[in-house]
């Protein structure tokens, strides 16, 4: 009776030494969301529409997971036919094409002036999480909302944004396989390409 009443405490208490590591983590993935949000923020502020890009590149490049971002919309089986050097081109190009849209769509919203900003965490799983922000442009009665789908691998990284009503993966997996039917990756790589530079301009 002994030892099974010590194998249960022992039990318990990994359990809860557990939920406490996990609401650790929960609470770390909201604050990453908060910091690079703010970053993002103050960079739709202070900078030209020329450097924009570059600027929200380089604070989300940290935070966001884009290798599986790019599994995810190219699918299992274009992903595994893909050779080393075309994952590596791809991973790059949509990096750059998720950046224009997520900053674009801010920007629409007139998010680079902002009255508040209400973080809430909306849906927790072991490793996973989804952070939602309710931004409120100054001036404006629509809140625009952001949902940033988040997984933990040694920290949290984001894999999926979802602005809106538009989940970012899910619509670039949707017109990706669209175009894969009739063309190859690289083709696919080159559209991405020419995407961003019109982007940036």
């Amino acid at each position: 009776m002994r030892r099974l009443f010590a194998i249960v405490t022992l039990l318990c208490a990994s359990i809860l030494l557990a939920l406490n590591v996990y609401a650790a983590n929960s609470a770390d993935a909201e604050a990453v969301v908060k910091d690079t949000t703010n970053k993002v923020l103050d960079a739709l502020k202070s900078s030209s529409n020329q450097e924009v890009y570059t600027l929200v590149e380089k604070v989300v490049s940290p935070h966001f997971n884009f290798p599986k971002m790019s599994r995810l919309v190219l699918k299992r089986r274009n992903w595994r036919r893909a050779s080393e050097e075309e994952k590596e081109d791809f991973v790059k190009a949509f990096r750059g094409l998720l950046v224009c849209t997520y900053t674009k769509a801010l920007t629409d919203a007139g998010a680079g002036k902002v009255h508040k900003i209400n973080y809430s965490t909306v849906a927790n799983r072991p490793r996973k999480t989804i952070i939602s922000a309710n931004v409120y442009p100054t001036g404006k009665n629509q809140v625009l909302k952001v949902n940033y789908v988040m997984s933990y691998f040694s920290k949290w990284q984001v894999y999926n944004v979802i602005v809106g009503d538009v989940n970012l993966v899910a619509h670039y997996r949707t017109q990706f396989a669209k175009y894969l039917k009739n063309k190859d990756i690289e083709d696919l790589i080159q559209k991405i390409q020419t995407q961003n530079h019109t982007c940036r301009k």
